[in-house]
């Protein structure tokens, strides 16, 4: 095995311009933003560009990634980049569910856009929030954050590559994450627009609703190998494929989980779709090349061409 692609989430500095630029000059990103807005209900338009309004804003970004990678998938499969192995963190691990084979793409929108619908705190008199925070080397995630009442570790996205920090996502109560914030420098921690603790606990309504519409999906076994950000290891089954939704709402994600089981897989080069992870920064175990604008198409497919030949030599 060789390639992989990797989904994330919605980057806190997320700028949708390459992917309007992806939608303007791809036919087939055009045709799923398409496909995606007849399934949710929701207008393309208002997907691939985003809305000013908050509230719409929290229903509809998710789409419109989902949306974005998927398009991003196919114009990619249109110039024969097909990858061995995918794998994705939070959102991304729905819609690789459906990159594998192991899920339809109409289902997983629906259940995008209907779980959006309703998503909320969990007491609308407590705010929540998530923010990405900075673990400075040296430092165990219990010493940074402790054991604070309101405070959960809802993800790791890596060291950077200068070994000073790794990056966490922590999640919980807006106050207690504040009240954490302020014994640290204002650099340390960068605050969401969520209104809900992402990965954690206090997501258990949420988990229970996706539980019972994932219920009713139609999973079968991956086609393509699918990993896990929860846990290193392979989903190879339907069943573990349907428990992976629901637990990907309430336990933490790790980098580290999927790119470790995708190289012991084989993986020697990632292909991160749309603007989902953190660029350019954070340390995988094999070269990574990002996807979220028309010009990266090409310089993907080159990559992939490029590690091809190299393999072949090596072989």
């Amino acid at each position: 095995m060789s390639v992989a692609f990797i989904l994330g989430q919605k980057n806190l500095n997320y700028d949708p311009a390459g992917l309007i630029a992806l939608y303007e000059q791809c036919p087939a990103v055009r045709d799923i933003y398409t496909s995606v807005g007849q399934w949710s209900g929701h207008d393309p338009q208002l997907l691939v560009r985003g809305s000013e309004d908050p509230a719409v804003r929290a229903r509809t970004n998710s789409l419109g990634l989902a949306a974005a990678m998927l398009g991003i998938a196919d114009v990619l499969r249109e110039r024969g980049v097909r990858p061995a192995v995918v794998g994705g963190i939070s959102l991304g691990a729905m819609v690789a569910a459906a990159l594998a084979g192991a899920a339809p793409r109409r289902q997983v929108v629906e259940l995008l856009a209907g779980t959006a619908e309703d998503d909320g705190p969990q007491d609308p008199a407590r705010p929540e929030g998530c923010v990405a925070a900075v673990l400075p080397l040296g430092q165990t995630y219990e010493e940074f954050y402790g054991t604070r009442p309101g405070v959960w570790f809802g993800g790791d996205f890596g060291m950077h590559t200068s070994g000073a920090f790794r990056m966490l996502l922590l999640s919980g109560y807006r106050d207690a994450l504040e009240e954490l914030a302020a014994g640290y420098p204002a650099e340390y921690f960068v605050f969401s627009d969520e209104h809900v603790a992402v990965h954690c606990p206090l997501r258990h309504r949420a988990r229970d609703e996706v539980a019972r519409r994932t219920a009713a999906m139609d999973f079968t076994d991956p086609v393509v190998p699918m990993c896990s950000s929860l846990e290193p290891r392979e989903l190879h089954s339907a069943a573990l494929v349907r428990a992976e939704f629901s637990r990907n709402v309430v336990e933490p994600v790790r980098t580290d989980h999927l790119s470790d089981r995708m190289r012991r897989l084989g993986v020697r080069l990632g292909v991160v779709l749309g603007p989902t992870l953190p660029r350019d920064g954070f340390e995988f175990p094999f070269p990574v090349v990002y996807v979220d604008a028309p010009e990266h198409v090409d310089q993907a497919v080159a990559a992939v061409g490029e590690h091809e030949a190299l393999q072949s030599l090596k072989g």
